[in-house]
């Protein structure tokens, strides 16, 4: 009976926070933005986007940005390009036309935050959007974003995605974690933040860690450590394609993981100090179980739980315990669940928190550079 009584426990232990989150989600996430929002305020924006052989999107990214419901005279465009093939030239051909498009030739390529340090420099106005060459963003996206602005207590904003193609997983996965983001944002301020559309106070960016995997979300903390909320307005949206298939999504996921988890470990000081108000004695604990704690206990429960069903059944139970689950991993990847799709990217959330979890401590260093994914820029293309 032992395993039975670890098996529930354990589930008891991992449910009763995620039980508590729900609840959180149920009464804040349907909400807007946290702040009250002024659409006639307007601010000097900087665009920047790092490039490394784009040439087969990156016109569509600017004619998409071109093409926002913001004035042209406001915004600055800022590339920050290492490419080989001809991004650089079609970059070039619309420079002649609008003067507010630059080009920071990296030269040999070094990584994304250490470009993005140098484009953070370089840019000239009052808010600086993070964007990247592979999404579109909403018409409306930087008019909802700078009205949050308005109110002097916001140093960043995030958006929310909208998947373009038929990722059922990515859908679920999103639909959980901007609602959660919500949560945080009303509680006091988010912690993730996404790289196809963050938005910065310029006079509060401060240099981002060669080495992160995680960009974004550690110029968020260091934002909100300085003493300004950092909140996901779903109002701003962009649209990006993902990958469902289970080890494409490795390639991305893990990544992304081992960043999140490196980057609280980082500012572990933040967790239960109550000088951060909510966000170091709730939200940095709540991203400190999901990220950190819950993938550990969900293994130890699975494996409790597979030893009290071979204790109790037989190696027959056993073998058509593990056939179910590896049918509802496979019909996961292959977005075939239907209302039950959440659940698995839960699953695959968890799973690449754990491998990213363990690539901190077993994996190689990374330099900061990854291949950009041919089946994604397609379906972006396609758009």
């Amino acid at each position: 009976m032992i395993f039975i009584y670890i098996s529930i426990l354990l589930l008891f232990l991992v449910g009763l926070p995620y039980f508590s989150i729900m609840l959180l989600i149920k009464k804040y996430g349907y909400r807007k933005s946290p702040v009250s929002k002024d659409y006639g305020f307007k601010q000097s924006i900087s665009i920047v986007i790092p490039t490394y052989n784009e040439e087969l999107i990156v016109a569509k990214k600017l004619d998409n940005i071109l093409e926002l419901d913001y004035p042209l005279d406001l915004i600055e465009v800022i590339f920050i390009d290492s490419s080989t093939d001809k991004t650089r030239d079609i970059i070039s051909t619309y420079q002649e036309k609008y003067r507010n498009i630059r080009i920071i030739n990296e030269g040999e390529r070094a990584g994304l935050a250490t470009a993005l340090n140098k484009a953070y420099s370089a840019a000239k106005n009052d808010i600086v959007v993070k964007t990247d060459c592979d999404s579109f963003l909403h018409k409306d996206a930087l008019s909802q974003m700078v009205a949050n602005f308005a109110d002097k207590s916001i140093g960043a904003v995030c958006g929310k995605q909208v998947v373009i193609n038929s990722s059922k997983v990515e859908e679920g996965y999103r639909s959980i974690q901007s609602r959660l983001q919500i949560v945080e944002s009303w509680l006091d301020s988010t912690i993730i933040f996404h790289g196809p559309f963050s938005a910065y106070r310029k006079n509060l960016i401060v240099p981002i860690d060669p080495a992160s995997l995680a960009d974004d979300s550690e110029l968020a903390v260091k934002i909100r450590k300085q003493g300004y909320r950092t909140i996901i307005d779903p109002e701003v949206m962009f649209y990006e394609a993902s990958q469902s298939r289970f080890f494409k999504r490795r390639m991305q996921k893990d990544r992304r993981g081992k960043g999140l988890i490196r980057l609280l470990l980082q500012h572990r000081d933040v967790l239960l100090n109550s000088s951060y108000g909510k966000y170091g004695t709730a939200v940095f604990p709540m991203n400190y179980f999901m990220m950190i704690i819950s993938p550990y206990m969900m293994v130890l429960f699975t494996l409790s739980f597979l030893v009290a069903v071979y204790t109790y059944t037989s190696f027959i139970g056993l073998l058509l315990v593990m056939a179910f689950g590896a049918v509802f991993m496979y019909l996961g990847q292959s977005d075939k669940l239907s209302i039950f799709e959440p659940i698995y990217s839960f699953i695959d959330t968890q799973i690449s928190l754990l491998v990213g979890g363990l690539g901190l401590v077993f994996g190689r260093k990374s330099n900061g550079t990854w291949e950009v994914d041919k089946e994604l820029r397609d379906a972006y293309l396609s758009k």
